[in-house]
């Protein structure tokens, strides 16, 4: 099968949309042809969506995406996007004006249900890589002294980007004589306001993509996923599951629903809060959770996920 993706590439894991297109691609390339087009390069987009079977679509579909698929639908054949989000409503009514997609893999039902019509949506679960994430154990001395992390407080880590409204800041209100907050920040879609606040209120920010990220899940006593909204993440946050597949319990929202699609072998694999009142508490109690197994329930590896996605393509191209 030739299939070309549009996405923006860039080899690491470091990001929810990115992660997800790299394992996919990566996977498709063992067995299929796959080619790459950038969003921007409109040139490459027609020169390889015309001879390809699929067009993949990694983008968030907002309406610059429409417009792009609608300049280059005359020449790319099964235009099949890829939602990670809920899709804009500006998108979903220019689509509905003018038919720009031909198909829907979605990651949420809910984020694509009121977009296309029934029969295109088609469900992407989430992969994990159970070989790197996983709950083997560590001697946490030396991997706090490996990683340069004080190992005598309660590790409480976050993995994503510091854009405004993932409320990243709400570390600031621990305790840091009985905490040691700690960020790893992928550098994408960085707000200076907030970078300077958690600077300046003694959260350890670490930027740019690691390698080893799953040590800093292991190292963690508890992970922290402090967004409340769609808006600013995808809606199976990657950080949590690999930080569930490490053992490491989660802290959560209530009002971020969206966490009840991440399944679970354990009611102790996640903590959820009202408010900011209540997250040392919540730490506390989630401490005493760490365990060294897998808190995810059945997870299914990329190669798997690829397989699937390839069944229905096949499906739907015959």
């Amino acid at each position: 099968m030739n299939i070309h993706f549009i996405s923006t590439i860039n080899g690491l894991e470091n990001e929810g949309m990115r992660n997800i297109a790299t394992h996919l691609s990566k996977e498709f390339n063992k067995q299929h042809n796959v080619t790459h087009s950038g969003l921007k390069n409109v040139f490459s987009i027609i020169k390889y969506g015309r001879k390809s079977d699929v067009t993949l679509v990694f983008a968030r579909l907002i309406k610059s995406v429409y417009y792009l698929l609608r300049f280059v639908r005359p020449f790319v054949k099964n235009i099949c996007v890829v939602c990670v989000q809920p899709v804009s409503d500006e998108f979903a009514q220019l689509n509905r004006k003018h038919k720009v997609v031909d198909y829907c893999f979605t990651i949420c039902k809910e984020d694509v249900v009121n977009a296309f019509e029934d029969r295109i949506i088609h469900m992407l679960p989430v992969g994990i890589n159970s070989k790197k994430f996983n709950a083997e154990q560590e001697n946490k001395q030396e991997l706090c002294r490996k990683l340069g992390i004080p190992d005598d407080k309660t590790i409480v880590l976050h993995v994503g980007h510091c854009s405004k409204g993932r409320y990243l800041e709400e570390m600031l209100g621990l305790n840091k004589d009985e905490f040691y907050p700690i960020i790893i920040a992928s550098g994408m879609f960085d707000d200076e306001d907030t970078i300077r606040l958690l600077k300046d209120g003694k959260v350890d920010l670490r930027f740019g993509f690691v390698k080893n990220i799953e040590d800093y899940y292991k190292c963690a006593d508890v992970y922290f996923f402090p967004t409340k909204s769609s808006e600013f993440v995808i809606s199976v946050p990657l950080s949590c599951m690999e930080a569930l597949s490490c053992g490491t319990p989660v802290v959560a929202y209530k009002s971020f629903e969206k966490m009840s699609l991440i399944k679970t072998n354990s009611d102790k694999a996640l903590t959820l809060i009202d408010t900011a009142n209540e997250l040392s508490d919540a730490i506390r109690k989630a401490k005493t959770n760490k365990q060294h197994k897998s808190y995810l329930l059945n997870p299914k590896s990329w190669s798997q996920i690829k397989d699937e996605v390839v069944v229905t393509l096949e499906k739907i191209l015959e």
